[in-house]
């Protein structure tokens, strides 16, 4: 597979730069935490993302992405069925620190159009700014990737951009970015608590206030993206390519 990407440019950018940005964020968010006692949405996010991460691999697999073998790999996971054959290590940090610096931002904005102009609706205003934002990084993370050698895909699925990078799919990135408004559509309306619409949903509001109810928080931002992306984002890829797709070389 590594003669078919070759020596991927700069892997470090994605291995030691998560980690990194992952432990700043993870630090700067508890400090805060602890001044308020009270989690940030930042916070949050970044649990709830690094707790999903293992959706990761089945949904390469579905979508047929093979990641470069010259990457460091997880050290208790290796080859499973319906997964990709290589697991990055540094997977479960890029998903917390990519959605925790983004969604809690698309948050704040969404929130001040909202109070800027109250006339139109928070819904609109997410999809109107999260899909093209998370869709246009998408194809730009994708196009670059590919042609750095990080991953490629064996069989491309669906509708692509065709360019000298390779074959840029759309489906993925588009169903990407409907989930990114999606939540932060969710995220941004708040009760006189400050808890959301999901949080009061799955009894947070019960709990008193304090170390317990900021845990039962934390549960329900784990709940909400381990369900809501598998149902957009995993759940799709590897039933599309159950039904239709075929046999692959480098995603068995």
């Amino acid at each position: 597979m590594q003669g078919t990407m070759g020596e991927p440019v700069n892997p470090w950018v994605m291995e030691t730069g998560s980690i990194w940005f992952w432990s700043i964020l993870l630090a700067g968010s508890l400090l805060w935490a602890l001044r308020g006692r009270r989690f940030s949405l930042v916070l949050l996010t970044l649990i709830g993302a690094t707790t999903s991460f293992w959706q990761e691999f089945f949904g390469d697999w579905g979508a047929y992405v093979a990641w470069n073998p010259a990457f460091d790999r997880l050290p208790f996971w290796g080859e499973m069925a319906y997964t990709t054959p290589v697991k990055p290590l540094f997977i479960p940090f890029s998903w917390g620190w990519w959605f925790a610096a983004t969604i809690p931002l698309l948050v704040t904005l969404v929130g001040w159009l909202g109070r800027k102009f109250p006339s139109i609706s928070t819904t609109i205003f997410a999809f109107a700014i999260a899909f093209p934002l998370f869709l246009a990084y998408q194809l730009y993370a994708e196009g670059s990737s590919v042609a750095n050698g990080w991953w490629t895909y064996d069989t491309v699925v669906g509708p692509a951009i065709v360019s000298e990078k390779g074959q840029l799919p759309l489906i993925f990135p588009a169903l990407l970015g409907l989930w990114a408004a999606g939540l932060v559509a969710l995220l941004v309306p708040r009760d006189a608590d400050g808890l959301r619409w999901h949080e009061r949903r799955l009894g947070v509001d019960r709990v008193g206030p304090g170390w317990r109810r900021e845990a039962a928080r934390a549960g329900a931002f784990i709940l909400l993206f381990q369900v809501t992306m598998f149902a957009v984002n995993i759940g799709p890829a590897i039933l599309g390519r159950l039904l239709f797709g075929g046999p692959s070389v480098l995603v068995p």
